[in-house]
């Protein structure tokens, strides 16, 4: 099996991990929600990359093995106080980048200020950003093109859960995992319904059967070899306190959240 780890870009491979939990119910298949509304805008910003933010930067590889970047930068022009998202592409691999382009006019913050992206099946690239407690979602509508306006993509995790978590499966299609932003799951997901198609609805992953536990973003994913997967993450306030939770089918519905038998869940 493969398992991945997230950063702040699409997962990529790492040594995947056994674990043992103890026990819980099992989850019924969920009802899946839709996509949150329009992203918060500055229209009175005139498009000036004044000042990046410091620790913004995202890396993002290309299958043909460019490498584009994205980071935020604040604009002085703007009457907000909030930064908004800039995109430079290498001409060629190991070339020269071009200039930052604005993403769009739609700000990133308050307090949770969360940038990562991928590049889908097609070659055209999707980025994600945190804004007032929830996340928009872009996409190229062309390789390489302009953007599509942004939109809300209804995963809205609370403060300090960490942010969103893309997985991409061996098919190509990508998975987006945050901590739920409600009582009534611990995690939530979204699924392309094919590599570079469509997502799929806002679909949560059951509660964590321990009462007044929440969960942080994940902290692996893995495929399993029948197309499963499986996801651990720790604790939101406690990063030695593990949980795990496996689809019971590929595609379908999830399994109880376990608890690790330790830290590491081996």
């Amino acid at each position: 099996m493969v398992a991945w780890r997230p950063l702040r870009r699409v997962l990529s491979g790492v040594t995947a991990v056994v674990l043992a939990c103890a026990g819980g119910t099992a989850m019924a298949a969920p009802a899946a929600r839709g996509s949150a509304a329009a992203c918060a805008s500055d229209a009175s910003a005139r498009g000036l990359a004044s000042r990046a933010v410091e620790g913004s930067l995202v890396a993002v590889p290309r299958a043909d093995g460019r490498i584009d970047q994205f980071q935020l930068f604040a604009d002085a022009s703007s009457t907000g106080y909030l930064p908004f998202l800039w995109h430079r592409a290498q001409a060629a691999p190991g070339g020269a980048y071009g200039d930052w382009e604005r993403v769009s006019a739609a700000t990133v913050g308050p307090k949770s200020y969360y940038v990562t992206a991928a590049e889908n099946a097609d070659g055209r690239l999707e980025a994600f950003f945190s804004t007032y407690g929830t996340f928009c979602h872009t996409v190229q509508r062309s390789h390489d093109g302009d953007w599509s306006t942004p939109e809300g993509f209804g995963l809205g995790p609370f403060p300090y859960h960490g942010g969103l978590v893309l997985f991409r499966e061996r098919d190509g299609s990508l998975d987006a995992f945050a901590s739920s932003g409600t009582y009534d799951s611990a995690m939530e997901v979204r699924r392309q319904q094919s590599p570079s198609d469509v997502w799929g609805a806002v679909t949560p992953m059951g509660r964590v059967p321990e009462s007044g536990v929440q969960l942080s973003q994940p902290s692996t994913v893995t495929e399993l070899p029948d197309g499963r997967l499986r996801v651990t993450a720790h604790e939101w306030n406690r990063d030695t306190r593990f949980w795990r939770t496996t689809q019971l089918t590929a595609h379908g519905a999830w399994g109880p959240w376990q608890l690790c038998a330790d830290a590491a869940c081996s």
